[in-house]
């Protein structure tokens, strides 16, 4: 029988990440990894993956960990961000964690995004309406004020409402990329 793949848990993945040595936290990586998979090149998902784990040693179980983590990430990213159930989630911290790490994550999670959109050749100029503004309202929330965070119940709630935001957008910045994904199919096939 075969199993869907699942979302890695975030602390999980965060530690395989670490322990390896690579400078991308969990949010980070997932991030990017939506970032292409909205983009939709082909290879430029591959590429990124190959890129993070060339200085390392494949039969290191540490490496092969942290790798399968991440194609499960993608698999599942890929299935979510794409399935008309509306099912997407962002990889972020639980809500046990502290409101300033789990905003942190967030920055880190548009920053991954907006690097793997551009990384798959994406451009701002791309977009127009809704999705423009999208984009740029992500970009704006890589620098939010971590300091002014306290755990409270109205920064909470902004957390929470910027956590859907973002859900949201990468919807609409998929469905706005969809005749861009299909040139780019046409053009490789």
């Amino acid at each position: 029988m075969n199993e869907s793949p699942v979302m890695p848990e975030y602390h999980r993945f965060d530690q395989a990440l670490e322990s390896i040595g690579l400078d991308l936290g969990a949010s980070e990586t997932h991030g990017s990894v939506c970032g292409l998979i909205c983009a939709g090149a082909s290879q430029a998902h591959v590429e990124w993956i190959e890129g993070l784990f060339a200085d390392r040693p494949s039969n290191d179980l540490l490496v092969r960990e942290a790798r399968q983590m991440l194609g499960q990430l993608y698999l599942v990213s890929r299935h979510q961000v794409a399935d008309d159930a509306l099912e997407f989630v962002l990889l972020l911290p639980d809500d046990d964690t502290p409101l300033q790490e789990r905003g942190q994550a967030l920055v880190k999670w548009c920053e991954g995004y907006l690097y793997g959109l551009g990384l798959a050749g994406v451009s701002e100029q791309q977009f127009v309406g809704d999705a423009k503004e999208a984009l740029n309202d992500i970009s704006e929330f890589t620098r939010l004020d971590l300091d002014a965070l306290e755990d409270d119940e109205s920064f909470e709630a902004a957390y929470m409402e910027l956590q859907e935001f973002l859900r949201v957008a990468t919807i609409l910045i998929w469905e706005e990329l969809a005749e861009s994904r299909e040139d780019h199919k046409k053009n490789i096939g």
